[in-house]
Formats: C-alpha cells, sequence, structure tokens
C-alpha cells in the first residue's frame, strides 16, 4: 500500500503517483464540468465543488491528486454509500436493460479470451447483469461486489451463483483459478490498484485473460471525456496507462480499441493476457506536457468539433433503442400497442 502525505481540513490527502509512485511535481489539469457526484461524499471532499486532477510529470498517469485516503474510500464503498439505495424493482425489465448494456462487452471479452467456455471473475459484480449473460453463455462465473445490496440483488433476484459482498484485495481468495477477469468501469474507481492487480494475478491462470472498460479522456468525441474526472473516479486510463500498470503484474496487451461500443463514447476496451512475466512499465511512460496539452486544450476543441455528430449521444441511443423496440410490439399486436402509446409516451417524456 502507498504512503500518502499532506492532508487537508476535508480528508483528502496528497498521494504519489499511482502508477510510478513519483512524488515529484505534478501538472494541474482544468477542470469545467459540474461534478455530479461530489456531494454524496459528504465531509470527505467537505467545501469542495471539484475534485483535483493532475499529470504525473514523470509517467504521464492522469489521476485525482489530492483525493480521500484508502481507509475512507474502502469504508464509503463497502457500507453501500456510493449506489443509490433503491434495487430495481421490474425483474424483467432490468434482465432487458442488461442485454441491452452488456451484451457487446461480454461478447467482445468472449472472443478475445481464447476459449469459447471457461470460468470468468467479475471485478465490481454490480447488480450481475454481465454475470447473467456469462452464465447463459455456458460460463461458470464468480463475482465480487462491495456493495452487499448489490450483490444480494446478483444472487438472489437474478440467481447468479458465486457473487460475494467484499473487496478486491490482498486478502482476496478463489478456491480455482479462472480464465477470464471482466472488469466493467471499475479500475477508475479502484484507489489500491496494486492490491488490486495482485489479487488478479493470484487468481487468474497462466495464460488466462483480462477485459477491462475504463471510461478515458484520450481520442475523444465529446465532453462527457472530461466529465469522466470526477470525485468518483480516482484514475483516467489511456491504453498506454494500462499497460504500465499491467505489464508490471505479468500481462502483456491482446487488443484495445476506443470505439468499442455503439451505445456509450469515451470508453476504452482494452484486453491482455497474463503470461506471469513482467515487464519493464517505462516503455509506456507518456509525454506529461503531451497529456496536459491534450486534455486542457484538444479535448475541447475536439468536443467541440464532434459536437454536431454525438452532442447528447446516450439519449439519441436511448431514443432509437425505444423506437426499435417499439416497432417490434407494433407488428407482434398493433392494436394493444396503439391503447398503450399514450402511457409510453407519458413516461418517456418524463425522463
Amino acid at each position: 500500500m502507498r504512503t500518502t502525505s499532506t492532508e487537508n481540513r476535508s480528508s483528502l490527502e496528497f498521494v504519489p503517483c499511482p502508477l510510478c509512485d513519483h512524488v515529484g511535481a505534478f501538472l494541474s489539469l482544468r477542470i469545467t464540468s459540474k461534478d455530479l457526484h461530489i456531494q454524496k461524499y459528504g465531509a470527505l471532499y467537505a467545501g469542495n465543488a471539484l475534485s483535483r486532477w493532475a499529470a504525473c510529470s514523470r509517467c504521464g498517469f492522469v489521476h485525482q491528486n489530492p483525493r480521500p485516503s484508502l481507509t475512507s474510500l474502502a469504508h464509503f464503498y463497502t457500507s453501500g454509500q456510493y449506489h443509490p439505495p433503491e434495487l430495481p424493482s421490474d425483474f424483467k425489465k432490468y434482465v432487458r436493460f442488461a442485454n441491452w448494456y452488456y451484451s457487446e462487452k461480454v461478447e467482445y471479452a468472449i472472443a478475445h479470451s481464447g476459449k469459447p467456455v471457461g470460468s470468468v471473475l467479475e471485478i465490481g459484480a454490480g447488480l450481475g447483469g454481465a454475470l447473467l449473460l456469462f452464465s447463459e453463455r455456458n460460463w461458470e462465473v464468480f463475482g465480487m461486489e462491495p456493495d452487499e445490496r448489490q450483490a444480494q440483488f446478483a444472487s438472489r433476484a437474478l440467481g447468479v451463483p458465486n457473487v460475494r459482498n467484499g473487496m478486491v484485495d490482498d486478502r482476496f481468495m478463489l478456491k480455482n483459478k479462472v480464465d477470464l477477469v471482466f472488469s466493467n468501469h471499475a479500475f477508475e474507481h479502484f484507489a489500491d490498484l496494486d492490491a488490486v492487480m495482485r489479487a488478479i494475478a493470484r487468481v487468474l491462470k497462466p495464460g488466462g485473460r483480462i477485459f477491462t472498460t475504463v471510461p478515458t479522456y484520450l481520442d475523444n468525441r465529446s465532453t462527457v471525456s472530461k466529465q469522466w474526472m470526477n470525485s468518483a473516479h480516482y484514475s483516467l486510463f489511456t491504453d498506454r496507462s494500462l499497460n504500465q500498470l499491467f505489464s508490471r503484474y505479468g500481462f502483456k496487451e491482446i487488443s484495445h480499441t476506443y470505439r468499442g461500443w455503439s451505445k456509450e463514447i469515451d470508453d476504452l476496451w482494452h484486453v491482455a493476457e497474463f503470461r506471469a512475466e513482467p515487464a519493464d512499465p517505462t516503455q509506456y511512460y507518456e509525454d506529461a506536457i503531451a497529456v496536459q496539452r491534450y486534455v486542457n486544450i484538444y479535448n475541447p476543441i475536439r468536443s467541440v468539433f464532434y459536437a454536431p455528430l454525438f452532442a447528447g449521444y446516450s439519449k439519441r441511443v436511448a431514443l432509437l433503442t425505444g423506437m426499435v423496440r417499439a416497432w417490434g410490439l407494433f407488428r407482434q399486436a398493433p392494436i394493444t400497442f396503439l391503447m398503450n402509446l399514450p402511457g409510453h409516451l407519458r413516461r418517456w417524456w418524463a425522463r
């Protein structure tokens, strides 16, 4: 576990670079988007309207600095404060959402796993949607979720086996090693990246793969990329910074893409193979000045350039998905669909 230094009145700590341990200068990054998460952290960010972000001057890694302590963050997640207290009340609706949200990622992970079937561990399993899809594809599934309520929903409501409540840290073990580790928008939440990587190396078979999706600022097409820099995230990765982290623990990249998903933009998909032979992480260092210039200058310019195509992208995707589903319902039962149409429109408008 890494040491920390100066602490301020809102319990934020200045930390060494989470990747290379550099304790020297950091380059500041401009954050202008409203932080929609910071209020729920309460005293952890007292007196702050925005989190502060920096690029490591040695390796260029973009991370939140200062940030809450490892102990306070672990308590925040395991006490169920991150997710809203409400759980899905409509089981079938959640299953439809899980298929919509996870199917492409699950298929990509399986296609690049080297195995048509096998065993998979999801880190940050949430409500269990991704594991449900793996299970339907005859994979043996395991999950770890820090929020007890979400872990129970996955086990009891979805019937997903082997979902445990807790953190993936130096105490985490599995009885048998797995073929694949699946991680969807989780690495940006890990404050202790080294503990997570040690755990993954313990439970993944030699030659096994890890599939990771993370939000990113690089190769952006919208302002969402800068909105990812908020109090709920502690790191923003690129393919190079993921490779810097993974190489130290014996992983080698198989593939990556910044255009993996049709439903969300400004995220990175990455697959790496566990070879148990650490490599030199410095080969993946990024130029800190170039990173700062990209985040502060080029990123906003790209957002404006792509705005005609990608502004409000998630809403457009939701609308298109709804239209496709509506057409399917109309074809099945046109009279029933037309009778229920006013109610559907009212619910859509209420969103």
